[in-house]
């Protein structure tokens, strides 16, 4: 689905508007916040990438185009790229601990419909990823919710990195399918 108040915003933002800002900030934040939450276990890490998403979205916004992804897409894959990069950090720093066995629980959303929608849209995508051949949502799963990188995915499901990424290709051309054409959560 797009989100064109957000793509008016991220206009304004590139060309400098804070007011822009705030209200894009204010709109998105609890969505960047809960993933970021859910999957960086450590509180301090994971209020820095959401302040780092955000320093990105004011340095970046020229760069957004709706014709590639949705507002909602564009700010969660800026979002995990920074979270798998502080989870490997921290994983350098301290080896040998699981970041899945100590994850705090997600953020809850200020807003009771927003709440809602975000439910009808979480399961929306359960139900796709779930129709989708178990080689692809594993593959999906892998990486974009566990943050292995793509070669340690395809390590994991013993297959080249190539097949790795074509079956993370194809998941996701099935999931825009079933989804309307835009999974970005908006």
């Amino acid at each position: 689905m797009r989100d064109p108040g957000g793509e008016a915003w991220l206009a304004r933002i590139a060309e400098g508007d804070q007011d822009a800002m705030m209200r894009f900030y204010d709109r998105y934040f609890g969505l960047v916040a809960g993933y970021c939450r859910r999957t960086i276990p450590d509180r301090e890490s994971a209020e820095e990438v959401i302040q780092d998403v955000f320093l990105m979205v004011w340095r970046s916004a020229a760069r957004f185009d709706a014709e590639r992804s949705g507002v909602a897409t564009w700010l969660l894959v800026m979002a995990r790229s920074r979270s798998v990069d502080a989870l490997r950090k921290a994983r350098r720093s301290v080896a040998g601990d699981s970041w899945e066995d100590v994850a705090e629980p997600p953020a809850a959303p200020d807003d009771v419909a927003e709440d809602a929608a975000g439910h009808l849209e979480q399961d929306a995508v359960r139900h796709a990823v779930a129709g989708l051949p178990a080689h692809q949502r594993e593959a999906l799963t892998m990486v974009y919710l566990e943050g292995l990188s793509g070669q340690e995915a395809a390590q994991r499901q013993q297959v080249p990195l190539g097949t790795l990424k074509t079956r993370l290709r194809l998941g996701l051309a099935k999931l825009r399918d079933v989804l309307g054409g835009e999974s970005d959560g908006s």
